[in-house]
């Protein structure tokens, strides 16, 4: 499973509407307004890069009032949780 954030800047028009229709893209699993520099920052979930060029240059393309995109692909992943789990059983 590959993880991605995917930064979405829209243009005037298309800003309301694109936030919903990014939302329904199979593999966009989480979708956020943002201040600064870009209006979206998107979540996406695939099985591997060939899923991910396909979501960014192909589903994505086809989102009217998307003027640009960003894409940073997650290497390694740290949650609160596994810390915590981790100094629960002894791990130092």
């Amino acid at each position: 499973m590959l993880t991605a954030f995917l930064m979405v800047t829209c243009n005037r028009a298309g800003l309301a509407e694109v936030g919903p229709r990014l939302a329904a893209v199979d593999g966009i699993t989480e979708v956020y307004t943002t201040t600064g520099s870009v209006d979206y920052i998107a979540i996406a979930r695939v099985k591997d890069m060939e899923a991910l060029a396909e979501l960014v240059t192909g589903r994505l393309r086809a989102i009217e009032g998307i003027s640009r995109t960003d894409t940073h692909v997650a290497m390694r992943e740290y949650s609160a949780a596994d810390i915590e789990a981790a100094f629960e059983i002894g791990v130092d």
